[in-house]
């Protein structure tokens, strides 16, 4: 529900359109896990900011590690899943949760050997989609959790219809990969109906979004971390129930 805001904070904040009011939590709101959890972050720019945010709530638990593996201008439609897999290396094996966001630089063409895949095509998608598939189904086979986000809503019309695409697309091959597809366009209108620059956030207006209008500030993406924050809870107790049970002597 969107709440009232005051006339002069209405005022300055007119050109960022209306205000509605983040009600999703924070990671930062769980308790540091008892037994060692290991975290991968991969994808693009995007994911490098959820990086970011799961660094933040985590960064004073001895317990938790959060690998980077984020790649900025980047994609599924100009590196293949393999690669994207191999990026992972050594460190990741053995992870307790992936987490993937992937897609904001994918409206683009995709080469195949000496094939082209054109972006808006049937062809496009049928490789695309496989290159999701592909790569949940690898991913799938990394770590016993795996959560994929799909793309935001943006401020740029250029860019909304063929992210819309692009995520229908990953959650068809995450969902049949058998990995949990979580959708981040409705929450990240911050409780409204349309792309906002601002919401309401602890009593007072926050700025959620940078000028790109496809990227978001700091607490924006922390908001939207937090729509992770009941898998990550489940992460945790899934290690310390695994963790208990390693230790029970059987009689």
């Amino acid at each position: 529900m969107i709440r009232p805001i005051a006339a002069a904070a209405a005022l300055a904040l007119a050109v960022f359109g209306a205000t509605p009011q983040a009600r999703a939590g924070t990671l930062s709101t769980l308790d540091c896990p008892s037994d060692p959890v290991s975290i991968v972050v991969l994808g693009d720019s995007l994911a490098d900011g959820l990086w970011g945010s799961f660094w933040r709530a985590f960064a004073t638990c001895d317990t938790v590690r959060v690998l980077r593996r984020t790649q900025v201008s980047d994609g599924l439609a100009r590196t293949g899943p393999d690669e994207w897999v191999s990026r992972l290396g050594s460190e990741a094996v053995g992870a307790d949760l992936i987490v993937v966001q992937i897609g904001a630089n994918d409206i683009t063409n995709i080469r195949e050997g000496t094939t082209r895949h054109v972006f808006g095509t049937d062809d496009w998608r049928d490789a695309y989609g496989t290159r999701a598939r592909t790569l949940a189904m690898q991913l799938r086979g990394q770590a016993p959790r795996l959560v994929w986000m799909g793309l935001p809503i943006v401020g740029q019309e250029r860019f909304e219809s063929a992210y819309q695409e692009i995520t229908a697309l990953q959650e068809a091959a995450v969902t049949e990969a058998g990995g949990l597809f979580v959708d981040t366009h409705a929450p990240t209108t911050f409780g409204g109906d349309a792309f906002v620059m601002t919401a309401e956030w602890d009593g007072s207006v926050r700025r959620m979004r940078v000028a790109d209008q496809v990227h978001f500030t700091e607490l924006g993406y922390d908001v939207v971390a937090g729509l992770l924050a009941g898998e990550v809870a489940r992460t945790f107790e899934a290690v310390a129930r695994d963790a208990a049970m390693g230790g029970l002597t059987l009689q």
